[in-house]
């Protein structure tokens, strides 16, 4: 699978409250359809390029400021990406973990208190 540059934004991860009216909302707004993973976790993925750009909605019970996940591509710079944030004062919220079929990630905290995820196909 190929991916997008390098540090280009890959994903977005949106919180939801009602994941079936997301999903109706989300495929006819970029007329595309959705992958439901009901009932194994309630997410719905919509892949918007065969390079591996998209969006997953996630169900919550409260939607905060902090709904939106967006993902930075590192490519095989993963580990690197990771301690460069620990020593420029952000926070590592999840370590590299699979993310089958999609590679690996990991969460952080920039150093204003925003959650990214970084994000590598090794």
């Amino acid at each position: 699978m190929s991916y997008a540059p390098l540090n280009t934004v890959l994903w977005l991860d949106i919180a939801v409250t009602d994941l079936d009216r997301a999903i109706n909302f989300y495929q006819c707004l970029l007329a595309t359809s959705a992958r439901d993973s009901r009932p194994a976790q309630a997410t719905a993925t919509l892949q918007l390029s065969p390079q591996g750009s998209g969006i997953t909605l996630i169900a919550t019970d409260s939607i905060s400021s902090g709904s939106v996940t967006p993902y930075l591509n590192c490519h095989a710079r993963l580990e690197q990406a990771l301690s460069q944030v620990i020593q420029n004062g952000g926070t590592v919220l999840q370590g590299k973990h699979s993310m089958e079929p999609f590679g690996y990630r990991a969460v952080i905290l920039d150093t204003e208190g925003n959650r990214l995820a970084l994000h590598s196909a090794t």
